[in-house]
Parts: C-alpha cells; structure tokens; sequence
C-alpha cells in the first residue's frame, strides 16, 4: 500500500521541487527508506490530496515533488463527536486513535470527578501534543484527508455547560433509564451525533443529572459493561452500521 503522510498548505506548484518536512523525512526516508522514484500520497487535513515522488536525498534532507491533486473524501454522512473522559495514558491513544479510524469528527477529552488521570496545564497541553500526532497518524492510515477535530482537555461540567441544548443528537452510555440503541434505529437524526463516555468508574450523580439537563439520552449497546476505552467506539460503530457508512 503506497505511503500517505500529512502535509499542510500551502504546496509547491506541480512538478516543482520542495524540501520535505522533518517529520515526513524522519518517516519516509529515515523509516520506511524511499529513494528517489518511489511514490507516496501527501494529504492536507482540509480534504485535498496529491500523487508525490522523491527526487533526491541527501543524508538529512530530501526533495519530492507533487505529480497531481484530487479531492478525494473517505468522510462518513454523520458527524459524531465523541466526548471521552480521560482514560490512563494507553487506553485513551488507543481509543483516540480507533475513533479517528471509525469515522468520528471530533474528540472532546473530559476531566471528570472520578477520573482516575489528573493533568496539570503543562502536561494537558503535552498530552494534546501528543494526541493530535496520533490524530494525524490515524487518518494516514485509515485513508482519511479530513482532519477530526481535537479539543483540549476540559472539565466534564464546564464541557456540558457550553453545549448548547439542540445542537445535536446526545446520548450518553449509562446503565440508569437508559434506553436500548437499536430502539433508536428511526428517525435518523438530521443533527450532528455526539457521545458521551463516563471514565472507568462512571459519571457521579451531579454529572449524570447535569448530562441529562443537558438532554444527553442515557442509553446501553447490550446487556455486558463495556470498559470506557471500548464504549464510544462500540457506540460510533453501532452508529455507523444504523445510520452511517458501514
């Protein structure tokens, strides 16, 4: 399967040699070891892709340029936003990453009273870093040229408070009242979908009755508890299958 990297605009004309980026040198040349000839794909996360080839290398640079642009979109009818709170450290790249790979349009990280991960403002924006390389690599690998949308790190309460209240289609997963998806199967919701994911010890009563003033629908995806890094991509593949591209 030939190579995509993430490259943002603006680009070089057609034909036109450019300097590759740090990144994409350290990953093409340095790790996957294209030479000059070999093909790879450059996307820009707005949608517009283009055909590239090396044309020289040097120890620490190289040169590529562009051969051809299209606009090429992988992107599902639904817009989902999944509002995750923080899982620890593996757990929650792991999800970001399958949720990219689903489809979702947005991920909003929560701090949440019983979350098990408490971030200072130095590391949150460490961890923002990091997860948005992780964004990038998601969508080179799963075919997508439009990037999801990454939120820093915000508290669950400050989060449902700025939501506005029919903005979109909101469901929680929760045990309490909840109502089975598949009943949900019609209307499909003409709204952007959003999710929202207690941490592993779930949602407090003040959250819970906050997310439900908020109108977030609790509902449940089967009889077995999901663990947290788990339930928003069940959700979003659920979702997909009822109403999306799958």
């Amino acid at each position: 399967m030939i190579s995509r990297f993430y490259l943002p605009q603006p680009w070089a004309a057609l034909n036109t040699p450019f300097t590759l980026s740090d990144d994409i040198f350290r990953h093409a040349i340095t790790v996957l070891r294209l030479r000059v000839g070999d093909t790879f794909v450059v996307f820009d996360g707005a949608g517009q892709t283009a055909q590239a080839h090396v044309v020289s290398v040097e120890k620490k640079s190289a040169q590529a340029q562009l051969t051809s642009m299209a606009q090429h979109s992988v992107e599902s009818n639904l817009h989902i936003t999944l509002a995750q709170c923080l899982s620890s450290a593996d757990k929650m790249d792991w999800t970001i990453e399958k949720a990219v790979e689903l489809g979702v349009n947005r991920i909003v990280p929560l701090f949440s009273a019983r979350s098990q991960i408490k971030l200072s403002a130095e590391r949150a924006e460490k961890k923002t870093e990091h997860w948005q390389r992780i964004v990038l690599a998601a969508c080179a690998q799963s075919g997508r040229n439009t990037l999801p949308e990454l939120s820093a790190p915000m508290p669950l309460n400050a989060f449902l408070s700025s939501e506005k209240p029919n903005d979109s289609y909101k469901l929680m997963l929760h045990p309490r009242n909840a109502h089975p998806l598949k009943s949900l199967v019609a209307p499909r919701p003409t709204q952007a979908i959003m999710v929202l994911i207690g941490p592993e010890a779930g949602f407090d009563d003040n959250e819970f009755n906050n997310a439900q003033a908020a109108q977030f629908t609790p509902t449940l995806i089967g009889p077995r508890i999901l663990r947290t890094e788990s339930a928003g991509l069940a959700t979003i593949a659920a979702l997909q299958t009822m109403w999306g591209d799958f």
